[in-house]
């Protein structure tokens, strides 16, 4: 049998490929989405209940419309034995990041599920095999996923980017308006017409996050017109308008389970933050009440969320109003080519050398993984040179496991890696310096959609 793709592949990486037992691994089609909306809503469920976000995300996923992932985005192992039914199944969804401005392409795993029936079998490492080698065949340096903890470390995942702490806002702490007043602003939700001024107000909220993903006009379309409002990707993006309708701000908003999350914010340059937020911690408690209306609920919640990251504008305008910093977790991260995207992200090392005493340096930093290295050449504050020489001589830093990563990334600091770990080692003051320069540490808040 041959399948054919709607980007023009037939029959990629050797599939259909039989596993033995009946198993047959092969990629998504079209006619699979109804099984494959069934297959994620009840193997992600929970006592027999379905996920309903899940299955919708799925839905949208496999519907066509989506402008990074389709039908054949999906690996699927069926078994044959039981009338084709899916047993395990995974998704790659393609997006394009940026460090620094400097944008690099990713692809994301989702969706990772087996039937309990069939687990340790093998089949999710299989299928990782696959989603990696069609990742890499898009030229995508990095894979991220946002998943449980450990568990992808097997598949060469590490927890190496952070991914939006939060801060808490109880209503008590809300700044209600005196009798008289009104509010000064509105909130409205954003339609396909905004997509430019979204644009703008999304790059503000970027503009203090190390790493954050770029959206296409089609991301930004399909997210406003085409997700499922029940799909787990279901994003509600708000204007804040003043009383002569120009806006001010926005949010994107995550309704989950019992709260609703702030996960994007802005205000415009000369506009007042902190009335602003205010207002938006009032808007939050309508939305908060007419929610717990419409889904019958005798309560609302009592409180919501800022996942906004470990710094935000929105944190010092509310000051006192939020709760303690709930530690974010992490984005697990795998970076199969590190000498490649070390030269993609070359202009953002160069300006760091650049801004610090190192401005102008010429010279080699030899890196040591332990079981692997890497020489970095510098001349006149240009990379020149990122090798991976045979031995594991001349090396001025070693990092064990995945910390590199986690320095490269923003993560943590050299002196974080250094307390942590003992095999994290730094030959002299000199180059400690020069690592603080190249890579120092700095907060990121992705809150990709998909």
């Amino acid at each position: 049998m041959t399948f054919r793709f709607e980007r023009g592949e037939e029959n990629p990486l050797g599939l259909p490929r039989g596993l033995g037992d009946g198993l047959i691994l092969r990629w998504g089609q079209p006619t699979d989405r109804d099984a494959s909306v069934e297959f994620n809503g009840r193997v992600f469920g929970e006592e027999g209940e379905p996920d309903e976000g899940v299955a919708f995300a799925t839905q949208d996923w496999m519907s066509g419309q989506h402008p990074t992932v389709g039908p054949g985005d999906f690996t699927l192992v069926v078994d044959e034995n039981q009338g084709g039914k899916i047993v395990s199944s995974m998704t790659l969804i393609s997006q394009t990041w940026a460090y620094d401005g400097v944008e690099f392409k990713v692809g994301r795993p989702e969706a990772i599920g087996t039937d309990p029936e069939y687990r340790r079998k093998g089949l999710v490492r299989q299928q990782f095999e696959l989603i990696h080698a069609r990742s890499a065949a898009r030229g995508e340096l990095m894979q991220v996923i946002g998943g449980i903890p450990w568990y992808y470390r097997q598949f060469g995942y590490n927890l190496a980017l952070e991914q939006p702490g939060q801060r808490d806002l109880f209503w008590a702490n809300i700044s209600e308006l005196a009798g008289d007043q009104t509010e000064t602003y509105h909130l409205r939700p954003a339609t396909s017409d905004d997509i430019g001024l979204l644009s703008r107000l999304y790059a503000l909220h970027c503009a203090s996050s190390l790493v954050t993903q770029r959206r296409s006009e089609a991301e930004w379309r399909f997210s406003l017109s085409v997700v499922h409002p029940k799909s787990l990707d279901r994003h509600r993006f708000s204007l804040v308008e003043d009383a002569a309708g120009e806006v001010v701000g926005y949010l994107g908003l995550d309704y989950l389970p019992n709260t609703i999350s702030v996960r994007e914010m802005a205000v415009l340059p000369g506009h007042p933050m902190r009335l602003v937020c205010e207002f938006v911690t009032r808007a939050l408690k309508t939305l908060s009440d007419e929610r717990a209306i419409a889904e019958n609920k005798s309560a609302p919640s009592g409180g919501a969320a800022f996942s906004l990251g470990t710094s935000h504008p929105a944190y010092t305008a509310l000051a006192w109003q939020l709760g303690r910093q709930n530690p974010p977790h992490a984005w697990e991260i795998r970076i199969p080519n590190l000498p490649a995207f070390l030269r993609q992200i070359a202009p953002v090392l160069e300006k760091r050398l650049q801004e610090s005493v190192f401005d102008g340096y010429s010279g080699t930093l030899g890196l040591n993984f332990y079981r692997s290295n890497l020489t970095l050449g510098l001349e006149r504050g240009k990379l020149t040179e990122v090798e991976t020489p045979s031995t594991l001589d001349e090396s001025e830093a070693a990092f064990p496991g995945p910390t590199f990563l986690q320095l490269l990334l923003g993560y943590r600091s050299l002196a974080d890696l250094e307390y942590a770990d003992a095999d994290c080692t730094v030959s002299n003051e000199r180059t400690r310096v020069l690592l603080d320069a190249l890579f120092p540490r700095l907060p990121s808040s992705v809150a990709a959609l998909a």
